[in-house]
This record gives C-alpha cells, structure tokens and sequence, in this order.
C-alpha cells in the first residue's frame, strides 16, 4: 500500500526551466477598417506555447452628438458584449507559410462559442478580453483587452502542446465597420481608434534532457500531428418570411463532418448601431432539424412555443454541451429566463454517428420551422464544429492538411 512507503523520495519536475511571455509586433502601424494586420515570428530556434497565447489590444473611443441647434458635444458609448472581437472580420494562424486554422465573422463566432462553452466564473474572469453579458456602459477615452487565443481559434483551445522548429504568423483583418461593437443612438458618431495591437506568446524553455530529447526528434524529421476541433460559421445573411424553410448549409468531407451544429437567429441587429449584436431572437421557432445525408438530429421534434415558456428541452440541449464537450459538469452560463432573452440557440449533439456516415461527402442541411412568418431583415447563422488533423515536419518545415 502507497500509505506505508515512507522510504520513497519525492519526485520534482524541473522540465521546464522558464517560461517567459515575448511580445511581437505586426508589420504595418495601421489599424483601421479593412486593414490586414500581420503579426510574425520568424525565429525558429525556440519553443513556443500558441495555445497560451493572447492578442493586446490598446486605443481610445470618442462620441460626439450633435444637438437641434447644432452644438456638438462629447458623449460616452456602450461597449456591446464581446466588444473587440467584433472589431475583427476573421483572423487566422499560419504555421510554415500554411493555414492551419481560421475563424471567419470572429465577433459572432466567438460570441457563439462563449454562450456555450463558459460558465459564470469563467465569464467574470472574462471581462479582461471584453466579455460581459450586460456589456460595458459608459466608456470613453481609452481602453485595452487582452484576448486570449483559445478564445478565438480551435486550434488554440485543443493543442495545448509545445510547437518547434516552425515560422509562426498571426493574420488579423479588420472588419468594415465598428458598429457592431457599440450600442448608441442614430444621433450619435463613434470613433474607436486601435493605437497598438501585439501577439504576447510564451517562450518555453527546457532542461538539458529535455533539449536532446526533442532534438533527436527534430533530426529524425518525423511529422507532428496536431489535432483539434475547427469552428466553422455559415451565414444566411436574409431568411424568406415562411414558416418553413430548408437551408442547405455545406457538403463536407469524410473527415470534416460535422460533431456539433449550433444554429441561432438574428433579426435587424447586423450593423446597427441601436441594436446589440450579441443577442439571438427565437423567432417563434418551434423546431430545428438537423440533417447529415438522411441521417437527422434530434430524433424526435422540439415542438417548441417560446410564447407559453415551453423551451426547457432546447435549454437542456444547450446545458449538456460542457458536459459532452469539456467533459466537464454541467454548469451553463445561462439562466433559463436569461437563455431565452439573450441566446436561444439550438445545440444539436452529432458527435456519435451512424457507420453509414463514415463514407463519401456529407450534405449539412437544417430544417427551420417557425410558428409564425420570420420576421423581415431576419439572419441564420450556423456555427459547425468539425475535426481537423493537421501535421508537420520540424525540420523540413513540411506542413499538411490531413482534414
């Protein structure tokens, strides 16, 4: 028994020497709308830990108002929730020259995502990259976040492995308005001006043992795979006025299907500045099927009615997905009341599949169902989680898409 060996001496791991955070900074000094942002690392002798990493953002916000008699005054702005990622059209990882990952509409991706995933401490802790359900009322002048990688990327979020021997580039492009990440009358002209944006990555260093036992690795050349769960969004930027509708979302590849779909509605909030960007309607839906070739989830129909409060399976689909997806206890964000108001999304669990799956393409397609015509200016998004294998070769700097 492990309680009477009292002769055993007590182990240390002493792997890992250091670990130092190094800042890196992009090529251009520009940072308004549409602009590409390139952050690099070009030195390949070192050890570096993505996963850890985070993205600093540091600038000011001004409003003016411009009163009947034409006097101008300054004002302050809400921040709407998940502010600074709405600041971005897509940002993507480059290792070697290749894209490795990418989230595309990273404000509405990454918003999704945090729904889903976060609980209520992980959401206060939050509030350093922007994050906060109420939003952020009142700012003015300046402001900075810290927006941890994993926060954005799949990649980030599953290795949570040391990578060597590779070029490193971070690509950030600007979105064409800042709109969606304010909330403030017609009346009112924002400005938010970006002064400095950085990649902050940590530098691993490691012991003498641990050095020749990666370098041996190196010299033999063998691939490193990296896994991981790519988070992959579909827009249907105007949904006909039905009460049914078939959307056929994308055909994937054997390796790409799809392990979770989450599917929420927008009515008239893209790009106006009146309205919260983070917040997804219900529409009056009354089911969402998902369809996998002739495969369908969920098995049976949701039959809900948001106007009588009957949504608690759509909550309990929504409340499972930590647990399935972290393997964590069940510990949701959201409160049932709040679920509804702020976030009604449709969770739909196809990470276990027929064997009939595991061969050819696969057709993504929803079928929506509404108890009344949707609304006008309404938008679908569907956010697929998928499987990506991705490896390469430390020494000849090879890097493959395997899905």
């Amino acid at each position: 028994m492990s309680l009477l060996q009292i002769n055993n001496l007590p182990e240390f791991d002493n792997s890992i020497e250091s670990y130092e955070i190094h800042t890196y900074n992009p090529y251009n000094n520009s940072f308004n709308e549409n602009d590409e942002i390139r952050i690099p690392i070009h030195q390949q002798d070192i050890y570096v830990l993505p996963s850890a990493s985070s993205i600093y953002i540091e600038g000011n916000v001004s409003v003016t108002h411009k009163d009947q008699a034409g006097k101008v005054e300054k004002k302050s702005v809400d921040f709407s929730n998940n502010a600074f990622a709405f600041l971005f059209q897509d940002i993507r990882y480059e290792i070697n020259g290749v894209e490795i990952d990418r989230v595309r509409n990273a404000g509405i991706t990454t918003t999704i995502k945090s729904y889903i995933s976060m609980n209520s401490g992980e959401s206060k802790a939050a509030a350093v990259w922007g994050w906060g359900i109420e939003g952020f009322k009142n700012q003015t002048g300046s402001f900075n976040a810290l927006i941890p990688l994993n926060k954005i990327l799949g990649f980030a979020e599953d290795y949570d492995k040391i990578i060597i021997n590779c070029k490193h580039e971070l690509i950030l492009n600007r979105g064409s308005t800042n709109l969606n990440s304010i909330i403030m009358s017609n009346d009112d002209i924002v400005d938010i001006n970006i002064q400095r944006i950085q990649w902050r990555v940590p530098h691993i260093k490691v012991s003498d043992q641990q050095r020749l036992m990666l370098l041996r690795k190196l010299e033999k050349d063998n691939p490193i795979q990296i896994a991981f769960r790519n988070w992959d969004l579909y827009e249907y930027p105007l949904l006909p006025k039905t009460t049914k509708h078939s959307w056929a979302v994308k055909t994937a590849s054997q390796l790409e299907k799809p392990r979770y779909v989450i599917f929420g509605l927008q009515t008239n909030r893209k790009n106006i500045k009146i309205k919260d960007s983070t917040i997804f309607d219900h529409c009056t839906l009354t089911n969402v099927t998902l369809f996998l070739n002739s495969h369908y989830y969920p098995y049976d129909a949701l039959n809900l009615k948001f106007s009588d409060n009957k949504y608690s399976i759509l909550y309990d689909m929504y409340s499972k997905f930590r647990q399935s997806f972290y393997n964590l206890p069940i510990d949701p964000l959201l409160d049932l009341h709040t679920f509804k108001e702020k976030a009604p999304l449709f969770v739909i669990d196809c990470s276990r599949q027929n064997e009939n799956l595991k061969t050819g393409p696969v057709d993504v397609r929803l079928e929506i169902e509404t108890s009344q015509d949707i609304p006008s200016n309404t938008s679908a998004y569907c956010l697929i989680i998928n499987d990506r294998l991705v490896e390469y070769r430390p020494l000849s700097n090879i890097v493959r898409k395997l899905s």
